[in-house]
């Protein structure tokens, strides 16, 4: 893919993560009136810290390797909180015990991927060295890590806006499960990818 399409992608990502938010925001200050499962706040703080989250990693690789996130990882982690959001919006997370499961391993294969790009990058660019599964443990780490602070986010609005984001006992241990068994399972598929490009190369 050349920088051109990466460009577009990226920019696509951020016009359709700022309709988000604003879509988030209309709503939490009574613009608009669509009704949800749990809280327009939790959406917002959602859908800006991943913003955030992933201008800053992107910005950190092109300051240090040049290079910028990748366009694809960026897209689907855009995706996943497009899938967080309509979940709520939709009431998918009310009817169906099966979508609030499939968020959370989403979740956890777009933070690990994200996780991995960084550091792989990184070590191409020689600014860490690390093997594959030195990257693969530090990935699945993060993304592990980010999943807590997920968990906590949604305790800490629960005691402020009196939702029952949180759930109970089971299923916030389900919740970390299932986010950590995505991100094993991306990082699985990173792996047999580059070991298959790296074939082809050498063929």
């Amino acid at each position: 893919m050349d920088n051109t399409q990466n460009s577009l992608l990226r920019t696509l990502s951020r016009l359709l993560l700022a309709g988000l938010i604003l879509f988030e925001l209309f709503n939490q200050f009574g613009i608009l009136d669509f009704t949800l499962d749990f809280t327009w706040f939790g959406l917002a703080i959602t859908s800006i810290i991943a913003w955030v989250v992933l201008e800053s990693v992107s910005r950190s690789l092109k300051k240090s390797c040049g290079q910028p996130m990748n366009a694809f990882a960026f897209l689907f982690a855009v995706g996943v909180v497009y899938v967080d959001a309509l979940g709520d919006i939709l009431h998918f997370y009310s009817k169906f015990g099966w979508y609030d499961q499939t968020a959370h391993f989403l979740g956890g294969m777009a933070i690990a991927g994200l996780a991995f790009d960084l550091l792989w990058q990184s070590n191409k660019c020689r600014k860490i060295v690390l093997g594959n599964w030195g990257l693969s443990f530090f990935s699945v780490f993060t993304a592990s890590f980010v999943l807590i602070l997920y968990e906590l986010e949604e305790y800490l609005e629960d005691v402020f806006t009196g939702s029952h984001r949180l759930g109970d006992g089971p299923d916030t241990a389900n919740d970390l499960m299932m986010g950590v068994l995505g991100a094993f399972v991306i990082i699985v598929i990173v792996n047999i990818v580059l070991k298959t490009i790296k074939i082809q190369e050498t063929t």
